[in-house]
């Protein structure tokens, strides 16, 4: 035997019983009380209920329509790219694979005569000092290395390497005048503080400058591509963000505070990567504290351009136009890298 009252529920939109319904929400919420994974989000009925709207034809936000219990989700923790793990690995690959570039470096070149029949231990002296040969070989050890960590780190983050490493070439391009102003502005910055620091008379960098015309030309097309690239990507696509994101982590972890992470963690990680940076630097500067002074401040600009842009291509375009300025005051005190022998005075 039927009755006038329809079944609770929903029957369409003559039939819609708001009574009903609040009773039908009443029962989700005395039900999901005992959830210990659902949160009361208001301890009343929603206003479109005691005015009778239909919930099918109204505009309704998923909590409102289904009870005013927010549901229990589980998100997953972010990950940390790069790590202090990634940052380690790429260290030591890069270490092992800048060895086997020098030896397959000298061996090409003894093999190939390029220099004449030298022995490969002569070749090898020689390439401690002369740009000629270290350079190439240098090179070759950083092609090396990026034949070797870009498919490592694309498989090991499933997800393009320079998205991982946030090269963002566009954004270079779009800032690339204020970047190369930004760059000549630190060298020029850098020169005049370097005349209140102690510096060595003939460094290293500057005796194998001096040995040849090619030489110094060479060390200047290196200095302003290969070099800023391969060192921006050690210190400011992996070491920064590898060191910053540790301590993003022990925050998450509720070791330490979000906010102890952002003002102690991103100096620490900045002083850490400046250090390690103008240590790499110290032998072409005899391991004089005053250019390694010089070489560390730098290192901030370059990881404040990192930060403030999350670009690693706009860190390479300001460390390329520093690195020119260096060789600027030269190239026009040599005309032209012709008159070598002035930079011995």
């Amino acid at each position: 035997m039927s009755s006038d009252r329809p079944e609770p529920g929903f029957h369409g939109h003559d039939e819609f019983d708001p009574v009903e319904l609040a009773a039908a929400i009443e029962r989700a919420r005395q039900s999901a009380a005992a959830d210990s994974s659902a949160e009361p989000l208001n301890g009343e009925a929603p206003d479109w209920i005691e005015r009778g709207e239909d919930p099918i034809t109204r505009e309704e936000t998923p909590l409102e329509f289904y009870g005013a219990y927010e549901p229990a989700v589980v998100r997953p923790a972010p990950r940390f790219i790069p790590n202090l793990g990634h940052v380690i690995l790429f260290f030591v690959l890069a270490v092992l694979l800048l060895g086997m570039g020098q030896l397959l470096g000298v061996y090409l070149i003894q093999h190939l005569h390029i220099l004449g029949h030298k022995s490969f231990d002569d070749l090898a002296k020689m390439a401690e000092g002369d740009a000629r040969i270290s350079l190439p070989v240098q090179g070759l050890s950083y092609g090396l290395i990026a034949v070797v960590v870009i498919p490592v780190f694309t498989l090991l983050w499933h997800k393009p390497f320079g998205d991982g490493v946030h090269w963002r070439g566009q954004t270079a391009k779009q800032r690339f005048l204020a970047l190369v102003l930004l760059g000549l502005a630190t060298g020029i910055g850098i020169n005049l503080l370097g005349n209140f620091l102690p510096m060595p008379k003939n460094p290293p960098i500057m005796e194998d400058m001096m040995k040849t015309p090619l030489g110094a030309w060479m060390m200047l097309v290196f200095g302003v591509t290969v070099a800023p690239m391969l060192e921006e990507l050690a210190f400011r696509g992996f070491l920064l963000p590898g060191l910053i994101n540790s301590f993003r982590w022990l925050a998450q972890t509720g070791t330490i505070s979000e906010n102890a992470a952002n003002w102690i963690g991103v100096p620490v990680s900045i002083a850490v990567t400046s250090l390690g940076f103008a240590m790499m630097h110290s032998a072409q500067v005899s391991h004089a504290w005053g250019p390694l002074v010089l070489i560390g401040t730098v290192s901030v600009v370059l990881c404040i351009v990192r930060l403030r842009t999350n670009s690693v291509a706009a860190g390479v375009v300001v460390h390329a136009a520093y690195n020119f300025s260096l060789f600027a005051a030269v190239l026009i005190e040599t005309h032209g890298f012709r008159h070598l022998d002035k930079l011995s005075v």
